[in-house]
């Protein structure tokens, strides 16, 4: 049997070597979504209940209004950045403040391996997304969500060669999503 104390200097001696890997801890996010719940967010519900957030280093503080680094819009307020694709064609983003984008490109990138994750996820897992949400969404519908999930879950990567894919336009940035897909 091993000691903890021998346990722990192999862990550290792994994670020099890359042989366990560590994230950056960012702490906090604020993600503001739109003002009606909706199953195009189930993602972000799946992603924050299964702690897909906290395994890259953020834990995402969802809300319905407010001051926040990141955003779920149709149409993204001045000064922030599309970033991901979440309904195609660009009908619902994710966008980043601009100067969060600049200056924490890092924390932009563990946002969006988590919502990718979580957006994938829901796809695969339909019926957990629905628990996920219902679970966090005070007063959903199961059915009506998991009938609207059905519907729109197909337009989150329809035409795309992979969740998020965002193509070039004023405002835009499409090099987050691929950046973020390589640090995986």
């Amino acid at each position: 049997m091993r000691s903890p104390a021998i346990l722990l200097a192999l862990a550290l001696a792994l994670t020099g070597c890359g042989g366990i890997q560590s994230t950056s801890s960012f702490g906090d996010v604020p993600l503001v979504l739109g003002d009606t719940p909706g199953a195009d967010e189930a993602g972000v519900f799946l992603a924050t209940a299964r702690g897909y957030d906290e395994a890259e280093g953020v834990t995402l503080n969802v809300a319905r209004s407010g001051d926040a680094d990141f955003r779920l819009v149709s149409t993204p307020p001045r000064g922030c950045v599309v970033v991901m694709a979440i309904v195609r064609p660009a009908k619902l983003v994710l966008c980043a403040d601009e100067v969060t984008l600049q200056d924490e490109r890092p924390k932009v990138l563990a946002v969006v391996r988590a919502l990718s994750r979580g957006y994938t996820q829901a796809q695969l897992e339909p019926d957990e997304a629905v628990s996920a949400m219902t679970g966090q969404v005070p007063g959903l519908d199961r059915d009506q969500l998991s009938t609207e999930l059905d519907k729109v879950a197909p337009t989150w990567t329809a035409g795309a060669p992979y969740f998020g894919e965002l193509s070039a336009g004023p405002g835009r940035d499409p090099t987050v999503v691929p950046d973020a897909r390589k640090e995986n």
